[in-house]
């Protein structure tokens, strides 16, 4: 079957086989309705990405204190044994705490038996002497830390209409009315759903939600009377150019600005009811920084309304099930600009949410992050498990299972994955629109004997089924399997949803417009076993980042920088925060006031290779051991019996009858790959497992 696609270069022809296999061919298409040709500049066009260089985590980095206002033992007289509750103290140390300097709390085991809380308290630093050594011993039912800008209740629904200033790049909007907006105040910028953004749940996409939708967060600086400036600066064009009615909504919270947490375990002590250690709400530029979480039997941590928050240097110690509720870093909606880098992630239902359940995430980063287990049948980052979250950065991550946006609540858009290790699955689901993939290294883990390794599932159902198991899942409507009811949306440009119904029950097509706006380029992959580039996109030179400008001053000076990447040898570098787990380095080591987790190398470093454009069949640096997968098979694939362990399967008809063509091309090129020679090993790896894919949910969990 043929069905055109374009990315905003071109359009593709795309050719299935009966097995799910692929062929991209570039196609003329200049008479067709739905494509926009446009001449490229960079290998990711830059109206897809945000300038997150300088805007993202806490402006400058995060303030080293020196300045200790108070020693809860030595001078409050906190018990380090554990056995009184030390959260009264800590609440008045923080309560008293003059501007800049730090509530420190040393070695010792503290009871935490009511909440350490500081409502619209800014600019102070709670810190302990490192992870392990202090050691917060968590025994309330109920988050136990937090950081608060208090909010009204209800949210504010007074939306107004943007009348000016609603462009990339500005930094000024104007309104009729800006008595609600206030300086040191967080706001919102977005509008209704665009046709090419979609709200599920029963939510009609012309409603305006302060929790839901499209758009992002963004601080107000100064204002006049109908005007407001704000950082960082828009990111996208809300405006007719893009179909969207701009629209901004104050928060008329508190702002809590510039505090965190740094240098302790938070540890649950036999938990009896589900809730994270830590939350945040309305702050803007504050911070979580080597923090170890352990005994969580649910979420981790859940932070929402929040600009510019960082976590670096954690360790989620924690051992998470596939089920709702039981996130790692849960970033629930209204997060802007946030940072979550040089982390080492557990698994969990996902380790990583930016959306669970709310929108206007919008221009986050998150890099540099090792996740530490192979789980089977999960991801490890989302951007979409909720509606309208866009233009976020994933970079130089090292995961060990999926990547998944599930469309469970709506559309996502214009996300990049970028330098990435992900070795299970790429699983954009449907309303996933306009996105970037880079320079990743795909598909190592390699198929049970009794199934295939393909490149990508194409269209067929039930894939699994049928013994197939695909690096690429495209389009599908159900976070828990590879079901659709043998219908299609699409492909459109843009691509237009508003006609369809807002439930998922009403939307189970295979939405085409996910490949059809999608960008893939530049990708080493474990079927192909070569580099794949899109043949109309002339530009290879894979850049080393999309938000640092250099080797960040926190990376390993003997670790290649970049780390990962098919243009690199080898393809699979370590990076930091992989280093300290395999070198046991995180809790953190050192006693002191200002413990930041430290390393010791443990393998020889490898120099850094030059970024250069990979030209058509010339070998390139050698790739990572892997098994060497089935070949691909030219035949339709045959269920075997008895089958692999699949997902439950959905609740609706199965398709009854192949879809059909929806347009003819003529092949005029094939896309490019580039071969590799025999694999180089990697330093301090071990085999990864083979993929049994669990069980999941035929609509997914309503984790909301």
């Amino acid at each position: 079957m043929v069905i055109l696609m374009g990315n905003g270069y071109s359009a593709l022809a795309t050719v299935y086989d009966s097995d799910g296999s692929s062929t991209n061919t570039q196609t003329a298409i200049k008479s067709a309705p739905f494509f926009t040709i446009t001449t490229p500049a960079t290998i990711i066009p830059p109206e897809r990405t945000a300038p997150w260089e300088g805007n993202v985590g806490v402006p400058g980095g995060i303030p080293n204190r020196t300045t200790i206002w108070k020693n809860i033992v030595t001078d409050l007289g906190a018990d380090p044994t554990g056995q009184v509750d030390a959260a009264p103290i800590i609440n008045q140390a923080i309560a008293t705490c003059p501007a800049n300097q730090v509530v420190y709390i040393p070695e010792g085991e503290f009871k935490v038996a009511t909440g350490v809380f500081a409502n619209n308290k800014s600019n102070y630093t709670v810190r302990g002497a490192g992870q392990g050594r202090t050691v917060m011993k968590i025994y309330t039912t109920s988050q136990a830390f937090g950081l608060r800008g208090v909010e009204p209740w209800p949210p504010p629904s007074d939306w107004q209409l943007i009348t000016d200033g609603a462009t990339k790049g500005s930094a000024t909007i104007t309104i009729a009315d800006a008595t609600n907006f206030n300086p040191e105040m967080l706001f919102l910028i977005g509008g209704p759903m665009p046709i090419w953004g979609k709200r599920l749940g029963g939510f009609p996409d012309s409603q305006l939600d302060y929790s839901a939708g499209i758009g992002g967060m963004f601080k107000c600086m100064s204002k006049t009377a109908n005007t407001v400036t704000f950082t960082p600066p828009l990111p996208f064009d809300f405006n007719v150019t893009n179909g969207i009615t701009p629209m901004a909504v104050s928060s008329r919270a508190g702002l809590v600005q510039f505090a965190g947490y740094e240098s302790m375990t938070m540890e649950q002590v036999n938990p009896t009811t589900n809730f994270p250690s830590f939350g945040a709400s309305h702050t803007y530029a504050c911070w979580l920084k080597d923090v170890e979480f352990k005994g969580n039997t649910g979420r981790v941590i859940l932070v929402s309304s929040n600009v510019g928050f960082e976590v670096r240097e954690c360790f989620t110690n924690v051992s998470n099930v596939i089920q709702p509720n039981h996130e790692g870093l849960d970033f629930g909606g209204n997060d802007s600009w946030c940072l979550v880098e040089d982390n080492i992630i557990s698994p969990g239902g996902p380790p990583i949410v930016f959306g669970d359940g709310g929108g206007h995430c919008m221009g986050n980063v998150v890099a540099y992050n090792y996740i530490n287990a192979f789980q089977g049948g999960s991801w490890d980052v989302t951007f979409s498990h909720g509606s309208g979250n866009m233009l976020n950065l994933c970079e130089g991550n090292v995961f060990q299972n999926s990547f998944e946006d599930d469309g469970y609540f709506g559309s996502a858009s214009y996300n990049t994955l970028f330098r990435n290790i992900i070795p299970d699955q790429i699983r954009l689901k449907h309303f996933s629109n306009y996105y970037n993939v880079v320079g990743n290294v795909l598909g190592e883990i390699p198929a049970d004997p009794q199934q295939v390794r393909t490149y990508d599932a194409g269209e067929q159902s039930d894939y699994w089924n049928s013994g197939l198991y695909p690096i690429w899942e495209l389009g599908f409507p159900n976070i828990g399997n590879a079901h659709y009811d043998g219908t299609f949306i699409g492909p459109t440009t843009p691509p237009d949803y508003h006609a369809l119904p807002n439930t998922l029950d009403g939307c189970q097509q295979l939405d085409r417009n996910v490949r059809a706006t999608l960008i893939r380029h530049g990708n080493y992959d474990y079927v192909n076993r070569s580099v794949v580039w899109d043949p109309n996109i002339p530009d290879h030179t894979i850049p080393n980042s999309f938000y640092l400008s250099d080797r960040p001053a926190w990376w390993d000076a003997d670790l290649p920088w970049p780390a990962i990447g098919p243009d690199l040898d080898p393809m699979e570098g370590q990076i930091p925060a992989q280093r300290r787990f395999a070198g046991g380095q995180s809790p953190s080591p050192a006693p002191t006031a200002s413990a930041t987790a430290t390393t010791t190398p443990s393998v020889t470093p490898t120099p850094t290779a030059t970024a250069t454009a990979i030209e058509t069949a010339t070998p390139t640096p050698t790739a990572n051991p892997s098994p060497t997968p089935t070949p691909v098979p030219t035949a339709t694939a045959t269920p075997t019996s008895p089958p692999p362990p699949t997902p439950t399967p959905t609740p609706v008809p199965s398709p009854t009858a192949t879809a059909t063509a929806t347009a003819t091309a003529t092949a005029t090129s094939t896309p490019t790959a580039t071969p590799r020679p025999t694999a180089t090993p990697k330093a301090t790896s071990t085999p990864r497992p083979r993929h049994t894919p669990k069980p999941r949910p035929s609509h997914g969990p309503d984790k909301g």
